[in-house]
């Protein structure tokens, strides 16, 4: 598979199309993954939609997944010591709420990327800011100290529901202090990719 290192979830998705669309022959399950991941981009409303495509998109090689997974199901697997092992997807702004009743963060993973732009404002003295186009692309790391970034950082925000008292905690895609931290991750994501325990050792956050 193509390195991601560098690439945003936009160009990602894109190449991964390109690719498929690119084959003189598909499977079927590689059809059905095309057709969805056209279905999903072409939910313009869908604020989550790249990433439901990123998700469908980019499996190992001898996956048989086709879509985006339900809520509460498994996302993806990847290869750990030798065994499959399920891995949660996180784009962007992603609802994190489930995380916090995982058992053992420490044993559990999650891929993360982030594709955000600082909106522009104009000041009182008519000069402009932001604007900035921040990229993160996909890495994986344990629950915990994905959770322990967020946490420490306070980079988190809550969705509201029609019930004002029913509120989900999700990733705030807009902290910098993330996005300087988690930039910096040493540990890129390839679907494809053999990891062992020693990848995940002695890495410092901060």
């Amino acid at each position: 598979m193509k390195n991601l290192a560098g690439m945003s979830i936009s160009e990602l998705v894109a190449w991964g199309i390109a690719t498929l669309e690119a084959k003189p022959k598909l499977n079927k399950t590689e059809k059905e993954r095309l057709m969805n991941a056209h279905k999903y981009l072409s939910n313009v409303a869908d604020d989550g939609r790249m990433g439901k495509a990123f998700e469908a998109l980019f499996v190992n090689k001898k996956s048989r997944k086709k879509r985006c997974s339900a809520q509460g199901k498994i996302d993806n697997y990847f290869n750990f010591n030798g065994k499959r092992y399920p891995v949660e997807y996180k784009i962007n702004g992603g609802r994190i709420e489930s995380l916090y009743d995982i058992r053992k963060p420490e044993n559990a993973f999650i891929v993360y990327a982030l594709e955000y732009t600082v909106p522009e404002r104009t000041k009182k003295d008519g000069s402009k800011s932001g604007g900035e186009h921040r990229i993160i692309s996909p890495i994986i790391m344990t629950v915990k100290d994905f959770l322990t970034v967020i946490d420490t950082l306070h980079a988190f925000k809550y969705l509201e529901h029609t019930d004002k008292n029913d509120r989900e905690k999700a990733v705030a895609p807009s902290s910098k202090k993330m996005y300087e931290v988690l930039a910096n991750y040493p540990i890129a994501f390839d679907p494809n990719a053999n990891y062992t325990s020693d990848d995940f050792e002695g890495i410092e956050l901060w």
